[in-house]
């Protein structure tokens, strides 16, 4: 699962753009139109010509990157007229449009234009994705017990009102008023939280890399409204004794999970999940038993009894 927040800047882009609603919420549509001034907005002219809003796979987000966003930003801005060239006439295999052409004749001010939106809405919505951080926690342990179940197919089915189960794979939004088609025996899927809108759904259906499919976290309403972080502290007490990272631990050990599990369950590096645990086993509410070349992660009976008393 993807937590990177630049596919979320780019559901606002296209939302403040006007390319593709994304059900976001009035005061944080303001805020990224507010980001995107009206040079920017016609630079951007031709990524939204067809009733949505297409990157080429040089520009798009990479769900899976680990640097910082100024990094990525400008990872962006060295993009290469040639790099460009290629995957605009890879796109448009009968003949680049007249609008594209315009930007591979002069590829500075749309690359610049799309840089300097994505880092206006990034410095406006921040504060916005580090609140989000329990919401994405939650549905990364939603979708990861869904894997490990094998009720994966059931989580597909509600990634939002835009994006539906059939029988070969998953029907998405398309280019203009049609559907894609994405089969998914065929593809590795990266599934990827949008912070943005409750309609909102993001593509990353290129060529190069894993595909990935950007969909509204649930809690979005709640998280704009500002009740998301207070109701959840309030019913969910063990996270307030053992924090958010612990407590998702511990409900793990319930469930006898080998620390490989843990860990891709946490989208932690086993570094760090071996830490939590430790501060835990010091605290006398988990143990490690290896069984062959597995360790697992069991609670011990005072782990049990504090489980018992503050799970919710």
């Amino acid at each position: 699962m993807g937590r990177q927040p630049l596919p979320t800047v780019l559901s606002l882009l296209a939302d403040a753009l006007g390319a593709a609603v994304q059900g976001v919420p009035p005061g944080w549509r303001s805020a990224a139109r507010a980001a995107c001034p009206s040079t920017t907005v016609q630079a951007l002219g031709p990524a939204y010509e067809s009733h949505g809003l297409w990157l080429p796979d040089c520009l798009s987000p990479l769900p899976l990157d680990t640097d910082a966003v100024p990094a990525q930003l400008d990872r962006l801005a060295a993009v290469g007229a040639e790099q460009l060239a290629g995957e605009v006439a890879e796109r448009f295999p009968a003949g680049v449009p007249h609008a594209w052409q315009r930007v591979l004749d002069r590829p500075e001010p749309f690359v610049h234009g799309y840089v300097e939106a994505t880092a206006g809405i990034w410095a406006a919505f921040a504060p916005v994705w580090r609140r989000s951080r329990h919401l994405l926690e939650l549905e990364a342990e939603r979708i990861g017990i869904a894997t490990v179940t094998g009720t994966l197919d059931s989580a597909l089915a509600g990634l939002g009102p835009r994006v539906h189960r059939t029988r070969e794979g998953l029907s998405l939004p398309g280019r203009r008023k049609d559907r894609e088609s994405l089969e998914l025996p065929d593809r590795r899927l990266l599934l990827v939280p949008l912070v943005s809108g409750t309609t909102a759904c993001v593509l990353g259906l290129g060529r190069r890399g894993p595909s990935w499919i950007g969909y509204p976290v649930p809690g979005l309403r709640e998280l704009a409204s500002g009740a998301a972080t207070a109701n959840r502290r309030a019913r969910d007490p063990l996270e307030a004794v053992l924090g958010v990272v612990r407590a998702r631990v511990m409900r793990l050990a319930h469930r006898g999970l080998t620390m490989g599990e843990v860990s891709s369950l946490l989208c932690c590096a086993p570094g760090a999940t071996t830490h939590h645990c430790k501060l835990l086993e010091a605290a006398g509410l988990v143990r490690r038993k290896r069984q062959g070349q597995q360790v697992r992660l069991l609670l011990t009976r005072r782990g049990e009894r504090l489980l018992g008393v503050l799970a919710s």
